[in-house]
């Protein structure tokens, strides 16, 4: 544990230098962050993140239940290349090329969560095509109503954004990559939402 929490403390140095980025020029997915196992990092996360990083089902569903405002804001989404993808994706696909989805879940005009979908070229050859076309729909609705979904690899990363979880998904046996950030507005009005709970 104590290689773990030096690397964290490396983590910290980095996040400090890249808050003064802009949002579009973060990929949560490939450089910009260190990630770490989330059993191996369960306890460094902080009171507020920790429902929201093990929220075992759908993300859009618990957004929904707090804000009658949400949408889906597309920021950015085209196929790239990428020489060093992921881990979780370079162990179970041979691509090099992958349909990359950025877009903000929010609460009227704030946004509460940045998300990011890494689908490798081999997925959609093999039946996940229509994941290019969802336009304004969350990915969630579909992964959370589909039967024989499944997830594994479950890791979290701290950004100058927030706290960040990503696991990989198998989607009719073809692996995707979801990072979803959880960004201070979402964790202040949480924490809000349960001081007013009897």
């Amino acid at each position: 544990m104590a290689g773990i929490v030096s690397l964290a403390s490396v983590h910290w140095r980095l996040s400090s230098i890249l808050t003064a980025q802009t949002v579009t020029s973060i990929n949560p997915d490939t450089q910009d962050f260190q990630w770490f196992s989330l059993p191996d990092m369960a306890t460094h996360i902080p009171d507020p993140c920790q429902y929201w990083i093990h929220l075992p089902g759908s993300l859009t569903q618990a957004l929904r239940e707090r804000t009658e405002a949400f949408s889906v804001q597309v920021t950015d989404e085209r196929l790239v290349d990428l020489v060093h993808p992921p881990e979780s994706l370079a162990s179970s696909s041979p691509s090099r090329q992958f349909w990359s989805r950025k877009v903000r879940l929010m609460s009227g005009s704030t946004p509460w969560v940045i998300a990011h979908t890494l689908i490798p070229q081999s997925s959609l050859d093999h039946g996940l095509q229509r994941l290019t076309d969802l336009s304004d729909r969350p990915l969630g609705e579909l992964l959370f109503t589909t039967a024989g979904v499944r997830k594994d690899r479950p890791e979290v990363a701290r950004t100058p954004l927030g706290w960040a979880r990503r696991a990989r998904f198998w989607l009719e046996d073809q692996p995707l990559l979801v990072t979803e950030i959880f960004m201070e507005a979402l964790i202040n009005h949480e924490q809000q939402r349960l001081s007013t709970l009897p």
